[in-house]
């Protein structure tokens, strides 16, 4: 007998089994995440606490702008806030200290956060990340930097002088300072740690394709994180492919085999009279590869190679935007650059005599607008989450006085730009005011400081970070200037070129702050006294 229609739709069994399984399954996962979860309790718009796909629409259907909802969120449901289906945000800058204690108290990374990153930042167990950050730790010391002065100074040196020279010979064209910033901390984090260096100053480019692979890199993470199967595509595939298909790829894999074929060098030297003298001096692979901290698993070429590639990518990036800005801004304030260079100049009056780093770092007036450069440049411009596996954690909200549990293993976060741009710490939190790290406010301030996060995991790099914005500051702004306020001995005149404090704010957040897509970076023209 001919089916009718009727039982031509009918599905097999096994089909309707599978189906109604799922549905089963999804509508269980909903309950649990909804009214069942141990952070159920939580304020939070329910969608956030449904699905990923709302993190997802913000950072990467509109583009790394999860950072500023958030921000809205905490307007409307308060300090602490439920950010997706496994997460807790607190907006309240005093709960700083306890998610990210000085003392020695674990905390975990999550995954969702380290799986766009190799070893080092991306270790996510306490234990192991403060194994290999006691190895490292050493290196990246204040005194270590202050003894590799020299090495640093060398690199800034060669920035002044291609600048002056191009400035001889001038092209007609605005410069884009960011490269020749990224130029030198790229040279400076290569030479210092590794001993091998680019030589991106001397390029005519100053390494524009470098810094743009870098820029390309930190955009894939937010893809990474939620959807890590790419990462994974992208790996498979033959590098000769990859290299080409993938926009950026080939920087990175350049990096990576440079860096793996000098660890390799280096170990390949050991115990021999080789050790040491191919190289200008000690590198951080001499001192991994040697140290007696860790073990045998922990010295391998990609183990090592991971370690290396990041310090690379933090080393370039985030120093290179602080200085930007810090050009910026005191092109933009005539009275705050006029009273720097009073204070370089009374300390500096030969501007060929080296200083010793730390003398350049008592310079008050210096002092301060490095800090209010690294205010506005954020370091890590989104959030960084925290497991206390361990422990619970309690937060207050002032206002209301209701005390939330967060039970052990979930993740908590907190986020510099909100920290750092909240009116309530920092008045005024969009202009830059040097003035307020000089007053009776600045103990106040330096407790909201959080730039270089803290604890155990605070930034590896903030010695060298600090040590590059005080010589580069120092060097440049004593002998270039400006037409109103030219010095003697100025090498030559700096201005502003079609910048906007537009260009100098984050619009978008891809754990590195990016300006708004149409910027086209802040510009300056050059001009020579000679």
């Amino acid at each position: 007998m001919p089916s009718t229609c009727s039982d031509r739709l009918k599905l097999p069994k096994a089909s309707t089994n599978r189906s109604g399984l799922l549905a089963t399954y999804t509508l269980y996962g909903a309950i649990w995440r909804l009214y069942l979860s141990p952070i159920a309790h939580i304020p939070g718009p329910k969608l956030a606490a449904l699905t990923w796909w709302y993190e997802f629409y913000y950072d990467i259907v509109l583009g790394g702008q999860y950072v500023f909802k958030m921000i809205e969120l905490h307007k409307e449901y308060g300090p602490i806030i439920r950010i997706n289906p496994d997460e807790v945000h607190i907006g309240d800058a005093d709960f700083f200290p306890q998610l990210y204690p000085a003392s020695n108290r674990r905390r975990d990374r999550p995954r969702f956060f380290t799986k766009q990153f190799g070893s080092g930042v991306g270790t996510a167990e306490h234990e192991l990340h403060k194994l290999r950050r006691a190895a490292i730790n050493p290196f990246f010391s204040s005194q270590s930097v202050r003894n590799l002065q020299p090495v640093i100074e060398e690199r800034v040196n060669a920035l002044l002088d291609r600048l002056q020279k191009d400035a001889k010979t001038p092209s007609g064209q605005p410069l884009n300072v960011l490269y020749p910033f990224s130029a030198l901390t790229n040279d400076v984090i290569n030479e210092y740690a590794f001993a091998r260096c680019d030589h991106l100053i001397e390029d005519p480019t100053f390494g524009k394709e470098v810094t743009d692979n870098l820029l390309t890199g930190t955009h894939y993470g937010k893809m990474i994180q939620h959807v890590e199967i790419i990462l994974k595509f992208i790996n498979a595939l033959p590098e000769s492919i990859s290299s080409r298909a993938v926009a950026g790829w080939s920087g990175f894999l350049k990096m990576k085999h440079d860096i793996r074929q000098q660890i390799a060098e280096i170990k390949a030297t050991e115990h021999t009279e080789k050790w040491e003298l191919d190289v200008s001096h000690p590198t951080v692979f001499h001192k991994l590869l040697t140290t007696k901290i860790l073990p045998p698993s922990e010295k391998t070429i990609t183990r090592l190679g991971q370690e290396g590639q990041v310090l690379v990518q933090a080393g370039t990036l985030t120093a290179s935007w602080t200085l930007t800005l810090a050009t910026f801004f005191l092109l933009d304030r005539p009275a705050t650059l006029q009273r720097l260079r009073d204070e370089l100049v009374a300390h500096m009056p030969d501007p060929n005599t080296i200083i010793p780093l730390a003398d350049l770092e008592q310079l008050p007036y210096l002092r301060a607008v490095i800090k209010e450069s690294l205010r506005h440049s954020l370091g890590t411009s989104g959030r960084l989450a925290r497991i206390c596996p361990d422990e619970s954690l309690t937060y207050t909200d002032p206002a209301t006085n209701i005390t939330y549990t967060i039970p052990p293993g979930v993740p908590v976060g907190m986020t510099n730009y909100k920290t750092l741009t909240d009116a309530s710490i920092f008045p005024d939190p969009f202009a830059f005011r040097p003035e307020r790290w000089l007053g009776d406010d600045q103990q106040r301030l330096e407790r909201y400081f959080t730039v270089f996060s803290a604890g155990g995991r605070a930034c590896l790099g903030l010695w060298l970070a600090q040590a590059e914005l005080c010589l580069t500051l120092a060097k440049f702004w004593r002998v270039w200037g400006t037409r109103a306020d030219p010095r003697p001995g100025d090498v030559g005149t700096v201005r502003l070129f079609q910048t906007t404090a537009r260009d100098a704010r984050m619009a978008a957040d891809y754990f590195i702050p990016i300006p708004w897509k149409g910027t086209k970076g802040i510009r300056v023209i050059l001009q020579s006294n000679q």
